[in-house]
């Protein structure tokens, strides 16, 4: 097992979260969306690289599944991921109608 520290909110945050999207293949998922909400998955990751890679693979599975083949901000909100990411900033509940 190698222990890693959380990446800070940098250009090299970005780049990771750029270098997981260019991996993605949605057919309706426009390029730069994640890189969009690269604040908001270092808030939600704590900039832990295990669960940035864990929310987007789980988001892009759900993408599949339900046809959508895209992810959105609203798409990661519906993710669980581990405990220290959840318990350090809950994300923000979905929006009811």
């Amino acid at each position: 097992m190698v222990r890693t520290g959380p990446f800070t909110f940098t250009a090299e945050w970005r780049a990771l979260v750029a270098s997981l999207e260019n991996t993605l293949r949605l057919h309706r998922h426009p390029a730069g969306t994640l890189v969009k909400q690269s604040k908001y998955l270092h808030q939600r990751t704590g900039g832990m690289i295990g669960s940035l890679s864990h929310l987007i693979r789980a988001a892009a599975i759900s993408a599949v599944l339900d046809g959508s083949e895209r992810i959105t901000k609203t798409s990661l909100r519906s993710i669980r991921i581990d405990h220290n990411s959840e318990s350090d900033g809950p994300p923000d509940p979905p929006k009811t109608a």
